[in-house]
């Protein structure tokens, strides 16, 4: 089965943000959309965007998908992110796979990113992780998004260079919630960051 899947290449832009949204909430679940595009052999994860430091509500998530579709009329929806609250938890839970079973994607099957907390902690302090920071997870036999992916980071030594620098400097990624709660705070495009992550990697 695993032949039949695509594998998934993750944008540096998009590997600091999912990084930096989970870094800033350490004690709380985060969660995430996924823009790109897709070809015969490939999943591109060109960017995330961030919505929530908590579990979505559905009316949070619908909110979510119709702004990030109008605004980046170029990309399509095609996944969804989280990072778990507990350090040790190491498969995506009940909700990011409801999440990811329910995307309106297009043409394409949806994939379903996860952070792994304790990977992301030791790349955010500039030590070298053992384990993938950022696994991937397509659907499986069971209908559920529990099959691993084989993914790759954009020049992933770059990327982890600028999350552990954005990380250090307190730059910080804005979601939904967040724009709720200020509306003159930017989040889709967090440009502060996107500047930031192309400073170092481009």
């Amino acid at each position: 089965m695993n032949s039949k899947k695509k594998n998934v290449d993750v944008s540096a832009e998009a590997f600091v943000s999912m990084a930096i949204h989970a870094g800033q909430n350490p004690t709380n679940e985060v969660h995430g959309l996924l823009l790109g595009s897709s070809n015969k052999d490939m999943i591109l994860v060109t960017k995330a965007v961030p919505v929530c430091h908590e579990i979505p509500t559905k009316p949070l998530l619908e909110t979510a998908l119709s702004l990030a579709s109008s605004s980046e009329e170029d990309l399509v929806i095609i996944g969804w992110y989280t990072a778990p609250k507990r350090l040790d938890d190491k498969h995506p839970g009940p909700v990011p796979l409801r999440i990811a079973a329910n995307l309106p994607t297009s043409d394409v099957e949806p994939v379903l990113l996860m952070i792994d907390n304790d990977a992301l902690a030791l790349c955010l302090t500039d030590e070298n992780p053992k384990d993938d920071v950022v696994k991937g997870f397509g659907k499986d036999f069971g209908q559920q998004w529990l099959e691993p992916l084989s993914l790759s980071v954009t020049n992933e030594k770059k990327a982890f260079e600028a999350a552990t620098s954005a990380f250090s400097n307190g730059i910080p990624v804005v979601d939904l919630v967040d724009h709720f709660e200020d509306t003159k705070r930017d989040w889709i495009g967090n440009n502060l960051l996107a500047t930031h992550v192309a400073k170092i990697v481009n």
